[in-house]
């Protein structure tokens, strides 16, 4: 057994710390180890569980485990609503989800696309969006413009959010999002 002293970088006092090896326990014939069960849920579709589990197997062969079998994942809880949208957002997770892909969304353009979401068919005014959205209206009116602007590029849809000339923005009557609220 070996003995390693390391002095604790952030120590006030003078002594090293020592870290012993462990051994590794014997192991028993007798006893056998229990199957583990792993499960991942993997967002992405057919192609981003395909890419998951190649990666999988390849890290299972690097190890030398025996017998690892993978299964397809059970069925969806009936708890959780069937996809009926391209968009969908899960307030309580705070994700976005298009087409089973998630959203990198920041935390203003997550909020901008729910309370729009949450408000169908409405009209908008930039200083409405900056009061309800931002919670304030100490920036220039600019800046709701910037953030629809963003959004409307991570969509890949510029025409989900509308622009109503001379009075604000508003959801398109035809957007396809689902706001999950359990």
């Amino acid at each position: 057994m070996s003995v390693l002293a390391v002095a604790h970088p952030h120590a006030t006092y003078p002594r090293p710390v020592r870290l012993r090896s462990v051994p590794d326990p014997l192991p028993r014939p007798d006893v056998e180890d229990p199957p583990v069960t792993v499960t991942i849920s993997i967002a992405g579709g057919p192609e981003g569980r395909e890419r998951v589990l190649a990666a999988l197997r390849s890290l299972v062969d690097a190890a030398g485990v025996a017998a690892v079998e993978l299964e397809p994942a059970p069925p969806a809880s009936p708890s959780l609503p069937a996809p009926s949208s391209d968009i969908q957002l899960d307030p309580r997770a705070r994700t976005a989800f298009r087409r089973g892909r998630l959203l990198e969304l920041s935390r203003l353009e997550y909020d901008l696309l729910l309370f729009l979401a949450r408000h169908p068919r409405q009209v908008f005014s930039r200083s409405q969006l900056l009061t309800h959205v931002w919670g304030h209206r100490h920036t220039t009116n600019r800046t709701v413009d910037v953030h629809v602007s963003r959004l409307r590029t991570k969509l890949e849809d510029p025409e989900l959010i509308t622009t109503v000339y001379g009075l604000g923005y508003r959801l398109a009557d035809e957007a396809p999002i689902t706001v999950v609220d359990r």
